[in-house]
């Protein structure tokens, strides 16, 4: 097991704004890690999102191409998906689904450094003054909370993702299932990576 676990400001508000733009909606997205410092130094630090789907988190062939191409993308950057959210369709509903657990253990079975966390709706608020995620790591063969619940985030992260709130810079951001809607929808949100590059 990693260490210590961190998200970079760019992973930490994509995750967020895909909550954002979909708060009607279950969804769910992969965390990217670096490879080598994983090994290196065994801090499992995040990088980057990729949102997944907010219409078909439960099938199967939309799952398996997405992950596909996010692994071939990882390769030929140095990274790793290592991560894995989730969050419910209805507010109060905090416990990972069924379908969460499942792409959970696909991707640990990939990588027994990865963790999932799930995205608790209660604290979705556009003044992001907290960590909105539920970290759970694999304990006894079971996916459980970690006992220092909250990953590391920088300084200002929670700052940079309430200004992203009240801009609704949310509203261009593309997942999985907007891309394989119209494919020139980037998935790797190149103009929101941007975007978060000059807030840092």
């Amino acid at each position: 097991m990693a260490s210590e676990t961190t998200l970079s400001n760019r992973a930490y508000c994509k995750l967020i704004m895909h909550a954002a733009k979909y708060p009607h909606a279950a969804l769910n997205g992969v965390l990217l890690a670096e490879k080598r410092k994983l090994k290196e130094n065994k801090i499992l630090r995040f990088v980057d999102c990729v949102p997944l789907c907010h219409l078909s988190l439960g099938l199967a062939p939309v799952l398996e191409v997405a992950l596909f191409q996010i692994d071939s993308y990882c390769q030929a950057n140095g990274l790793i998906i290592a991560g894995y959210y989730h969050a419910n369709e209805h507010l109060k509903d905090l416990n990972p689904s069924p379908i969460a657990l499942k792409i959970a253990d696909k991707i640990y079975d990939n990588c027994n450094e990865a963790c999932f966390f799930m995205i608790d709706n209660t604290k979705m608020f556009v003044d992001c003054d907290q960590c909105v995620l539920k970290h759970y790591t694999v304990q006894d063969n079971k996916w459980k909370p970690k006992s220092s619940n909250t990953p590391l985030l920088s300084d200002d992260c929670l700052s940079i993702a309430a200004d992203l709130l009240r801009e609704k810079t949310y509203q261009d951001l593309v997942d999985f299932d907007t891309h394989l809607d119209d494919i020139s929808n980037d998935w790797l949100n190149p103009e929101i990576n941007t975007h978060l590059n000059s807030c840092t």
